[in-house]
This record gives structure tokens, C-alpha cells and sequence, in this order.
């Protein structure tokens, strides 16, 4: 790999570890965002939900995005909402007001996510190694997030201070990648433009099954992240603090997980890592969900860590040589897997707050359980080169 690609691939390693920061920094400091503006589960969730829909909409539309402005000027514009987001929810002090911001978040999460699978699997040449880097990177940044939340507030900071830190990261972010020598070429060729737009992925079954791992993966993870602090501290296991320093918890397993999914991709096939991972996955959040003691607690977060680190990179990398034909495909599937980020959070914010937020979680369980049913169908279907 030549050092301009590997250039590319530090700017797209730094925008995903913005991106993990952005994922769990509001779960670290959602019961203080509650108190302040003096709000209920439900609300809550709808506050993720309106991020996570921002997350769909960019996953979606932002590939179109990037072929008519160009790769950069997309980018450049798109990422730039995620610091503009950040900043908007320290200037309102009205529930209603922080709507906009969560989903302008959202917007650049979804922008950036995006842009950085399609240019690592681009130069990566589909592999799942260089895939399991990138988001290892954006597991280093989620880590990292609940321990800064838990330092600041320890040290008397507010929450808005925190993410006014963070809105100056993501700027950062922005300027890597304006920086950064990827096209920034408009197509304005139709014949390009019906090339980039084909939808002929939609007739492939493993574009289905993938999308239902990452729509139930994506929704698990968000529902944990936004929800995991809030119910050991509401159930009485834990203090905030406490219950923030376990979520990091999580994110330094998924960091080595990740590292380690890499390294037996290149011996073991995808569909077995996903089925293990996924069984994994739902065998330790139910024994998490029924444990009272902490050290029990975190061993489950241990294993559970563990176990969900290589399923987003692998399932993109399980239908790699799809999202190479068509812009829109890489769209549709991280689209797909926003809707589940979109509803998890809130489906477990109203459930909380009908029977309690153990009962929240419950819901969370469930979604686990259908990712399991789907990487099972995933393994036991045989190997097609392509669907007719």
C-alpha cells in the first residue's frame, strides 16, 4: 500500500474515532441531561431516536451526496454537522430545542460512517482486516468517551462543557478530511451516474440477510450504549460514575475483539465469526440482564464486549463485493441498520417507561435474539457468488 493510501486511511481511522466519542459520550451523560431538563424515559429516547434518524437519512441520501458535490466537498460539509450538533445542544435550554442538534449529530455520524467503509473497503480491496482496524478506532473513541464524561463531571464540569470538547474534536475531524487526497470529482456522466446508482444489489439474498444482522446489531448497540448507564444507575446496582466507567468497560473488550476478529479473518470464514458472535453476544446479555452483583455484572459486559466487536465490520465485509457495484448499496445497507438505531433506543425509552427500565432492557434482549436467528440463517445458506 502506498503512503497516500495509508494517509487516507489515518484520516478515515481519526473520523471513526470521532465517531465512537459520538456514540457513547450522550449515553455517559444521559442521566444528567434527564435532570437538568427534567425529563422522562420516553423522552429520552425519542432524543436518541431523532440522533438515530439523522443516521438514517445520511446513511441513505449521503452516497448521492458524495456523487453529485464530490467526495470531499460531501464529506467536508456533511461531517461538519456533527461539530455544529454538539454545539447547538450547550446554547438551548428548552427540551424541544435539542431535537435539531441530536439529529444534526446524527446527520454527521451516518456521513462519516459511511464515507469511511466505502473508502476502507475501496483500498482495502474488500478485506475484512483493514475494516476491523477502522472500527477498532471507533472503539477506542467510545471508550474513551465515558471515562472523559466521568472525569469531567467528577472534577465539577457540566455536561455541556463536555460536549463543547467534543464539538472542537469533531471539528478536527472535519479538517482531516479536507485535507485528505480522496476524489472530489461531481459525476456528470449519466452513464457513470446509472453505474453508481444500480440498484441491482436488491436482487441479492445476502444483501437481505446482512441487513437484518446490522439493523438488529446497530439497534442493539445504540439501545445499549444510550441506555446501559441510566439503568444501572436507576435499578440501584451502581452510581453514575460507576455505571459510566463499566461502559468503557465494554468498549476496551470490543477494542482487542476487534483486533482479534481482524486477525482470524484471515483463517476463518465470516459466516462462522458472525454466528459465534452473535450466539455470544445474546448467551452474556441475558446473563447480564439477570445479574445483581458487580463483579457479575462485569464479567458479562466482558463477555458481551467480546462477543458483538466483530459483527458490524464482518457483516460489511460479508457482502463486500456487492457494495463495490453501486454506490447505493453501501447506502442502503448502512440505512437499514440506522432504522434499527432509530427504534431500539426508543422501543426501550417507552417500554422503561410503561414497566420500568429493567423491563426497557428486556426489549433489548429481543433484538439480540433475532440478530442470533439471522446470522444462523446466514451460515446455513450455501454459497452463492450471486443472486439471479
Amino acid at each position: 500500500m502506498d503512503s497516500s493510501n495509508k494517509k487516507i486511511l489515518a484520516g478515515c481511522f481519526y473520523a471513526f474515532f470521532i465517531n465512537g466519542i459520538t456514540a457513547l459520550i450522550i449515553g455517559a451523560i444521559m442521566p444528567e441531561i434527564l435532570a437538568d431538563f427534567n425529563m422522562g424515559y420516553n423522552q429520552g429516547g425519542m432524543l436518541l431516536s431523532f440522533q438515530s434518524m439523522g443516521n438514517l437519512i445520511a446513511s441513505f441520501f449521503s452516497g448521492m451526496i458524495f456523487l453529485y458535490l464530490g467526495n470531499k466537498t460531501g464529506i467536508v460539509l456533511l461531517s461538519s454537522m456533527t461539530a455544529l450538533g454538539f454545539l447547538g445542544m450547550t446554547l438551548t435550554k428548552s427540551p424541544v430545542f435539542l431535537l435539531l442538534p441530536f439529529f444534526l449529530t446524527g446527520l454527521g455520524r451516518g456521513s462519516v460512517t459511511n464515507m469511511s467503509n466505502t473508502i476502507v473497503n475501496d483500498v482495502g480491496d474488500g478485506r475484512p482486516g483493514p475494516l476491523n482496524i477502522l472500527h477498532t478506532f471507533f472503539a477506542v473513541g467510545a471508550f474513551m468517551a465515558p471515562f472523559f464524561a466521568a472525569w469531567s463531571i467528577g472534577k465539577g464540569f457540566s455536561w455541556r462543557f463536555i460536549l463543547r470538547v467534543v464539538s472542537a474534536l469533531a471539528l478536527l475531524m472535519v479538517l482531516t478530511y479536507s485535507r485528505m487526497k480522496i476524489s472530489n470529482k461531481p459525476s456528470r456522466n449519466k452513464e457513470e451516474t446509472k453505474t453508481n446508482t444500480s440498484l441491482s444489489f436488491l436482487k441479492n439474498i445476502d444483501f437481505y440477510l446482512s441487513s437484518g444482522i446490522l439493523f438488529f446489531y446497530v439497534g442493539v448497540e445504540y439501545a445499549v450504549n444510550g441506555w446501559i448507564v441510566t439503568y444501572l444507575k436507576d435499578t440501584g446496582i451502581m452510581s453514575t460514575s460507576l455505571a459510566q466507567n463499566i461502559l468503557s468497560i465494554l468498549w476496551i473488550v470490543i477494542i482487542f475483539g476487534r483486533l482479534f476478529a481482524a486477525y482470524i479473518s484471515k483463517t476463518v470464514d465470516k459466516k462462522t465469526i458472525l454466528l459465534v458472535s452473535s450466539t455470544g453476544a445474546l448467551v452474556f446479555f441475558g446473563l447480564f440482564l439477570i445479574s445483581t452483583s458487580i463483579w457479575a455484572i462485569v464479567a458479562c459486559i466482558l463477555g458481551l464486549g467480546f462477543f458483538l466487536s466483530g459483527i458490524y465490520p464482518t457483516t460489511v465485509s460479508n457482502v463486500g463485493s456487492v457494495l463495490k457495484e453501486s454506490s447505493m448499496a453501501m447506502g442502503t445497507l448502512l440505512a437499514v441498520a440506522g432504522l434499527g438505531g432509530i427504534l431500539m433506543p426508543y422501543i426501550t425509552g417507552v417500554v422503561a417507561e410503561k414497566v420500568g427500565i429493567a423491563g426497557g432492557m428486556t426489549a433489548i434482549g429481543i433484538a439480540a435474539f433475532m440478530m442470533f436467528v439471522f446470522t444462523l440463517v446466514n451460515k446455513l445458506r450455501p454459497n452463492r457468488p450471486k443472486e439471479a
